[in-house]
């Protein structure tokens, strides 16, 4: 499968400028930063929130645990978790299942977006695919997003 024609949609209608990375076929964080012969925490993992009726994308260092209480935090609700696989299937029909790229707006959600991610060169994620990542200027991945920046990990910095 190829980018999602409407993330590659967004992206290019806000001209941002991104490189698609191809990849072999992978379904977790530790799977990519190998296949791509990278450190886990190069790439941003992005995860679907769920807080009752309402959907917040977390965005974190892909070698890292996001940690519950710090999302609630966040999110401003005491019952916030990750969504379930039959919820992101049937809230994420046109990408992979586990392949949610961190743009809220495509999805009408906030993005929360892990400190630690800031000021990094660049940010890698997956393009609603299993094959394909894009990789942005971090900068610039923040003006387009409008993240909200937060301590989202389970261990605190350091």
């Amino acid at each position: 499968m190829a980018v999602n024609q409407e993330l590659k949609k967004y992206l290019d209608g806000n001209g941002a400028k991104y490189e698609i990375v191809t990849h072999h076929k992978v379904f977790t964080t530790l799977e990519e930063s190998r296949d791509l012969g990278i450190e886990a925490d190069e790439i941003a993992k992005c995860l679907v929130i769920r807080a009752k009726d309402n959907r917040a994308l977390a965005v974190i260092p892909g070698g890292h645990r996001l940690s519950n209480k710090k999302v609630r935090q966040a999110v401003g609700s005491k019952h916030a978790r990750l969504e379930t696989e039959e919820e992101m299937a049937r809230d994420f029909p046109d990408f992979e299942l586990g392949a949610v790229p961190p743009f809220g707006e495509i999805f009408n959600v906030p993005v929360y977006l892990d400190r630690r991610l800031v000021g990094r060169e660049n940010i890698l994620f997956t393009a609603g695919s299993h094959t394909e990542s894009i990789r942005m200027n971090c900068a610039d991945f923040i003006n387009l997003v409008k993240p909200i920046i937060v301590d989202l990990l389970e261990t605190d910095l350091q």
